[in-house]
């Protein structure tokens, strides 16, 4: 499933946001980076060709049927950096104006080039959302999802072959999905341990990670449920 990972501007921003945009930062800097087509791609120096290749020939697909999507895709987006994500196939960080996408779903065996264009598509329309004004709060967040699907669509239709994109998005249409801020961060820590894992982590160090992490979130969860039930007239 193709998420997008939002964040706003409060006054004052989590330590937890700030420490991992540093990290995000401090990981870009040290990748590679190539210029494709008026797009930067950002891409791990040591396994990043074949990755980089499918993404470059998603954007051409884009380019080549759709030229008034790209031209929006190129302006809405600074970048599209191949990373490992946690909870999603693909994600939209407004804070970088970057389009991160799991390099496992790109280098995936049965993963199409309209697959990875239909994901760049549905994260790039994110960005023009949230540059409109139109928020990813909880109670907007199944909305904002149904109108980036719809954009992939309507991308699919221009496609000679865009019938992958069609079923992948029809997929993920007909299940019930919780976008509750509780069910996301719950599947961002589900997703942890195989990113580790996949980073060549120590499977005992993954699991401490990803117990402390659910550990966390359940105390988290518990304050603010102690603060709501606080909070209810007696």
């Amino acid at each position: 499933m193709t998420k997008s990972r939002r964040r706003g501007k409060p006054e004052r921003r989590p330590f937890s946001i700030v420490w991992q945009d540093t990290l995000n930062w401090l990981a870009m800097k040290a990748s590679a980076k190539q210029t494709i087509s008026g797009m930067v791609i950002v891409f791990s120096k040591h396994k990043g060709s074949e990755a980089t290749d499918k993404v470059a020939a998603a954007l051409q697909l884009i380019s080549d049927f759709d030229p008034v999507r790209y031209r929006r895709v190129v302006q809405d987006i600074k970048r599209i950096w191949i990373t490992t994500n946690t909870g999603a196939a693909g994600q939209f960080v407004n804070s970088t104006s970057t389009c991160e996408l799991d390099e496992r779903f790109v280098l995936g065996e049965h993963t199409t080039t309209e697959q990875i264009a239909g994901a760049i598509v549905h994260e790039a329309t994110h960005a023009r959302l949230h540059q409109g004004g139109i928020g990813y709060e909880q109670e907007l967040r199944d909305r904002v999802e149904q109108v980036c699907m719809e954009r992939e669509l309507a991308f699919a239709a221009k496609l000679p072959n865009g019938e992958s994109i069609r079923r992948w998005v029809e997929a993920r249409q007909d299940r019930p999905v919780d976008y509750s801020n509780a069910a996301l961060k719950a599947g961002e820590i589900a997703g942890a341990r195989d990113a580790l894992l996949h980073l060549d982590a120590p499977a005992w160090l993954a699991g401490i990670i990803v117990s402390f992490a659910r550990w966390r979130h359940r105390r988290i969860v518990g304050r603010q449920d102690g603060k709501r039930a606080s909070d209810q007239p007696n």
